[in-house]
């Protein structure tokens, strides 16, 4: 039985996807190219030749095709556009799930007969749930806002139920601080995305 090595299934696909870039996307492969598989970088920079972007591979000394060191961000840009799209429909859809959470339990509260204090918090996880399935279709900073200023009355409303129990403890602390600081992050990256 003959197999192919790794190298030899992945040489035509990544051939194919580079010979279907544009222009622009060759030069952005040209400029981080020692962030690519040498192979790729190569097929890249014959490419760019042979579509005379460039002339040959002395061109890549100029200061247009330098590399430039990728800065530490908190919240990284991800400049590939398909990959910035699923990305966004990745957070707002986990902020989605998230606010299924809150709903469940207005809803355990109005069965509880706790009918005002379950309305409240149905509303709150149905307004987060809302906001988020917006965001999922169109990037708008208002709705980002909006889920900011709903994480806020979550954050108040989570630190009176931890000071009205008696037997809080440290873990439940850090456990809440931790999930709160993921969402924060969640919204913040989504403030920073561009559609």
């Amino acid at each position: 039985m003959t197999e192919k090595s790794n190298g030899d299934t992945n040489a035509p696909e990544f051939k194919q996807i580079i010979a279907a870039h544009t222009d622009d996307e060759i030069r952005q492969i040209l400029k981080k190219r020692k962030l690519y598989q040498k192979d790729a970088a190569d097929f890249a920079i014959q490419e760019a030749i042979r579509r005379g972007i460039i002339y040959s591979e002395q061109d890549l000394f100029a200061k247009e095709y330098k590399h430039e060191p990728n800065k530490f961000s908190l919240f990284p840009i991800i400049e590939n556009q398909k990959a910035r799209a699923k990305f966004k429909k990745s957070l707002t859809r986990s902020l989605l799930i998230l606010g299924a959470i809150p709903m469940v339990l207005g809803g355990i509260k109005i069965v509880e007969t706790q009918y005002l204090v379950g309305i409240l918090i149905f509303v709150f996880g149905a307004s987060w749930s809302f906001a988020s399935y917006r965001l999922m279709q169109k990037l708008d900073k208002k709705l980002v806002i909006l889920l900011f200023v709903l994480l806020i009355l979550a954050v108040a409303f989570i630190v009176k139920l931890m000071v009205s129990t008696h037997s809080l403890t440290t873990i439940d602390v850090l456990v809440t601080v931790i999930g709160v600081g993921f969402v924060l992050y969640g919204i913040g990256f989504l403030w920073k995305l561009e559609d």
